[in-house]
C-alpha cells in the first residue's frame, strides 16, 4: 500500500524500513550495568556513544573537555582578559536565529558580570544579510570599539576580518560553521571545525563554542558558572539542531534541568507565552514550541527584540516582549505558508521534482523565511532543495539537504557562482546575482548527478528494536526516559510492531487523525496516526499490519495507557 497525500508529510508505506543490529549479549550487560529495561538496553546497545560515554543522567560531576583544546582559545583568553584590564570597548558580532542570539546573550552578560565595557551587535537579516560587513564595521569603530568578538560566525568573513584590522580593531573569531580554505588571519579562530583543532567533539553549537570560551576566561568550570550560562547554552544548542551526543548531550541535559530550577526571568516568561509554564522543559518542546518565537523576529527583520528578552530582567517587561515575539511567530507561519504554497506551484508546473537538487527561485518572497520552506519542501520530495529570493539583480537563498547530499561541498563546488555561501551539510545559505541562478541550477544538478543514485532518493525510516508483548509494560516504556535528550545523532526512539490485526479503526477531529486497536497474540496497543485520517479509506478492521513509530504513556482520568505514534504503516 502507498498513500501519497500533498498535505502529508508522510509517504505511508513508502519508505525503506532499516534495522538496527541486536546483540543480545550487549543487551543483557546494558540491563544488568545500569538496571535498565530489556526495551531501553535494547536501544541504547546502538546508540554511537555507548562505550564512549553514553550517560544515561549526565550530571555536573561528568567532566568537560578542556577548552584549552580548542585551537587559538589561549589567545583569545589572553587577549580579552587583556581588553578587561585595560577597559577597551569590546563589541560583541551575532548573528540573528537562536544559536546567535543565545550566544550573544551567554558572552555579554558574562562580560558585564566581569565589569566590561561591552555592546553587542547583530545585523539585520533583510538589510545586512549573514555575517559581517563592511558599514557595520564602520558603525562599530565609530563607537570606540577596539576588540570585536564574533559569535556563531565570522569563520567565512576573512576579507571583512582584514578591513577591520585595517580599521585598527582586533577580532576574535568563535564560530562552529564549516571552515572554506582559507581561515581568517585574526588574533584568534576558535572553531572546533578547523582542520587543525584538536578538540575532541566537532559538533558544538556556536553558543556552546562560546560557553567553552567563557569557561576557559572563568579558569575554570563552577557549578555556579553552569547554573548561570547552561540553561541558555542547551536552548542555543537544541534550537540549532545540532547532534545531541557525547558533550552536546551533557551541555543539553544539564541545561534542561537547570532551566527547570532557575529564577532567570526571561526564560520564566518565554515559558509563559509558550504555553508551557508548570510543564516538564523537554529538547522537544524548546525546538518546536519555543525556539521559532526566538527565530520569528531575526526571520522577519531584526533580532534585537529577542536579545533584549534574554538580557531583561524584568518580568512583566520579559513577558510583554515573549508575547510580542509569539505574535511575530504567527505572522511568519503566515508568510511561510504562503511561500510553501507559491514553491510548490513552481515545482510541479516546471518538473522540477525531476531533478536531484530542485532550485527554486522567486520575487518578492521574504528571506528570512525561504530556509524555513526549503526545509519543508525537501521533506515533501525527499529530495535536496535551494530557495532563492530574487530582489533586483541579486538573491539570497537557503537550503536543506538528505543524509546523502553534502550541501556545503555542493555549493564549494559551485563556488565561482555565487557571492557568498555558507553553513553545513544539511543546511546552507547563498547569495547570489540573479543572473547566474540558471547556470547555477544545472551546475549544482550536474554535481549531484555524479554523486546521487535513485536510491538515495528513497527516504528510510531507522528502527531500534522489533517489539515483543513484554515490551509492552509501563515501566518498560517509561524507562525509555532515561535515554533523553532526544534530538538530532540521539532521535526518539522509533519501534516496530509487526504482524498485528487491526481490531478497531476511527477517525478523529474531523477525519484529520486516525486510532487504530492493534491486537496480537492476545496483547492489545492503541496506535494513532497524526494527519494519517485518509488511511481509514484504505484500512479495514481484520487487516494484519507491520507498524512502526514511537511510544509515549498517555494518562488520562488516573489510568495510564501505552500510545504508538505512527511513523509507517505496511499492509501485508
Amino acid at each position: 500500500m502507498k498513500i501519497h497525500e500533498s498535505s502529508d508529510k508522510l509517504m505511508i508505506g513508502n519508505k525503506k524500513w532499516i534495522y538496527k543490529n541486536y546483540d543480545d549479549t550487549l543487551v543483557e550487560r546494558l540491563c544488568s550495568e545500569y538496571g535498565l529495561s530489556h526495551l531501553t538496553a535494547s536501544v541504547l546497545q546502538n546508540r554511537t556513544d555507548v562505550v564512549g560515554g553514553f550517560t544515561i543522567k549526565p550530571t555536573f560531576k561528568e567532566k568537560f573537555y578542556d577548552p584549552l583544546l580548542l585551537k587559538d582559545m589561549d589567545k583569545a583568553v589572553e587577549r580579552i582578559l587583556d581588553a578587561l584590564d585595560k577597559n577597551e570597548k569590546i563589541t560583541i558580532y551575532g548573528d540573528y536565529d537562536a544559536d546567535g542570539v543565545t550566544s550573544t546573550s551567554v558572552l555579554y552578560l558574562y562580560l558585564k558580570e566581569r565589569g566590561a565595557c561591552v555592546s553587542y551587535y547583530i545585523p539585520d537579516r533583510i538589510d545586512e544579510g549573514y555575517g559581517m560587513n563592511l558599514a557595520a564595521l564602520d558603525k562599530i569603530k565609530a563607537g570606540g570599539t577596539e576588540l570585536i568578538i564574533t559569535v556563531d560566525t565570522g569563520i567565512a568573513a576573512a576579507d571583512e576580518i582584514e578591513y577591520a584590522k585595517r580599521l585598527g580593531i582586533d577580532v576574535v573569531v568563535t564560530d562552529h560553521h564549516e571552515c572554506k580554505s582559507s581561515i581568517p588571519d585574526c588574533v584568534a579562530v576558535i572553531d572546533p571545525k578547523r582542520p587543525d583543532c584538536p578538540y575532541p567533539y566537532k559538533e558544538l553549537a556556536g553558543v556552546g563554542v562560546v560557553f567553552k570560551l567563557v569557561t576557559a576566561l572563568e579558569g575554570g568550570l563552577s557549578e555556579e558558572l553552569a547554573k548561570a550560562c547552561l540553561p541558555l547554552v542547551s536552548f542555543g544548542t537544541v534550537a540549532d539542531v545540532v547532534p545531541l551526543t557525547d558533550e552536546n548531550r551533557r551541555l543539553v541535559s544539564l541545561g534542561l534541568k537547570y532551566m527547570s530550577l532557575c529564577e532567570n526571568k526571561s526564560i520564566k516568561a518565554l515559558m509563559q507565552a509558550s504555553g508551557l509554564a508548570e510543564k516538564t522543559i523537554t529538547a522537544g518542546k524548546i525546538g518546536f514550541v519555543v525556539a521559532p518565537r526566538i527565530n520569528a523576529a531575526g526571520r522577519l527583520g531584526n533580532a534585537n527584540k529577542s536579545l533584549e528578552l534574554f538580557l531583561c530582567d524584568d518580568y512583566e517587561k520579559a513577558l510583554q516582549i515573549a508575547n510580542e515575539l509569539t505574535e511575530e511567530n504567527k505572522r511568519r507561519q503566515s508568510i511561510e505558508s504562503e511561500i510553501f504554497k507559491e514553491a510548490v506551484e513552481i515545482i510541479e508546473k516546471n518538473n522540477l521534482h525531476e531533478n536531484k537538487v530542485m532550485v527554486v527561485a522567486s520575487k518578492g518572497w521574504h528571506q528570512g523565511v525561504v530556509g524555513i520552506v526549503s526545509s519543508k519542501i525537501t521533506e515533501k520530495y525527499y529530495k535536496p532543495s535551494i530557495l532563492i529570493s530574487i530582489d533586483g539583480e541579486e538573491g539570497k537563498g537557503s537550503g536543506r539537504s538528505i543524509s546523502s547530499f553534502n550541501l556545503f561541498e555542493a555549493l564549494s563546488h559551485c563556488e565561482d557562482l555565487l557571492s557568498n555561501f555558507g553553513g553545513h551539510e544539511l543546511a546552507a545559505g547563498l547569495s547570489i546575482s540573479a543572473g547566474n541562478i540558471a547556470e547555477f541550477a544545472d551546475k549544482i544538478n550536474n554535481y549531484a548527478n555524479n554523486i546521487l543514485s535513485p536510491e538515495d532518493f528513497i527516504p528510510s525510516l531507522v528502527i531500534d528494536a522489533n517489539l515483543k508483548n513484554s515490551d509492552l509494560t509501563i515501566d518498560s516504556v517509561g524507562s525509555l526516559k532515561k535515554l533523553e535528550p532526544y534530538g538530532m545523532g540521539n532521535p526518539i526512539p522509533v519501534f516496530s510492531y509487526n504482524k498485528a490485526r487491526i481490531k478497531s479503526l476511527v477517525t478523529m477531529s474531523e477525519g484529520k487523525h486516525i486510532k487504530l486497536s492493534l491486537l496480537r497474540d492476545g496483547c492489545e496497543l492503541e496506535a494513532v496516526g497524526f494527519n494519517m485520517g485518509k488511511l481509514a479509506q484504505t484500512l479495514k478492521i481484520g487487516d494484519i499490519v507491520d507498524v512502526a513509530g514511537t511510544l509515549d504513556i498517555n494518562e488520562f482520568r488516573g489510568e495510564q495507557k501505552i500510545q504508538m505514534f505512527i511513523k509507517d504503516l505496511k499492509v501485508l
